[in-house]
């Protein structure tokens, strides 16, 4: 493994287990074992640009799964379903978390905590493609049913169940070694129900 891979994978973990501002660059450099402590610093320039470095090295891999479940559900009419949808979502999420040494999901959950809690500010890291086509079908499907304000609020609260769920899932994996479907099955449920629930009476009146 080169140098850069060893600052990511030293950096991904780092940050999931201490929080983005708990770590500095000469901390990273010394967990991947690099006598020069400015060298996280010499290959990113600064955290902002080692973020958007994780952020490339995992996305690539999630993306193209996504896309290729999201293929699979356009072929078989099933981007049409929720369920299937928030399951296209939360899949490739998982099975990235069920990965030997992956920190990728908890080191995301600390990201989202350090943007104050809101799903709208990660996309300047670079989490955009497959998971936005997933959420604009998701919002189409909800338009039918619900005002649009209670839409677009109940997808900000299952992107954050999304990014929690997933820290979870990994946590589990690293015992497990594997992706644990009835985990997943659950969390698809909650992301489902959450989206589809019928709007209460003070929505539906409003």
């Amino acid at each position: 493994m080169d140098t850069r891979s060893e600052l990511l994978l030293a950096a991904e973990r780092l940050f999931a287990l201490h929080g983005i501002d708990g770590v500095s660059l000469r901390q990273i450099a010394a967990a991947a074992g690099q006598r020069n402590v400015a060298a996280a610093h010499y290959h990113f320039g600064d955290k902002s640009k080692l973020i958007g470095a994780i952020f490339t090295s995992r996305l690539a891999h999630i993306d193209q799964r996504r896309t290729e479940l999201l293929d699979a559900a356009r072929a078989n009419g099933a981007d049409a379903d929720p369920w299937h949808l928030c399951d296209v979502l939360a899949r490739p999420f998982a099975e990235q978390a069920a990965r030997p040494g992956s920190h990728y999901a908890r080191f995301l959950a600390r990201l989202y905590e350090h943007a104050g809690h809101t799903v709208e500010t990660l996309p300047e890291y670079g989490l955009t493609g497959s998971a936005e086509q997933v959420t604009r079908l998701l919002g189409e499907l909800l338009a039918a049913q619900l005002p649009e304000q209670v839409a677009q609020y109940r997808i900000e609260l299952a992107g954050r169940l999304l990014i929690t769920g997933t820290a979870d899932l990994e946590q589990h994996a690293e015992q497990a070694g594997d992706v644990d479907e009835q985990r997943l099955s659950w969390l698809t449920d909650a992301l489902a129900g959450l989206l589809t629930a019928p709007a209460g009476r003070a929505a539906s009146s409003g």
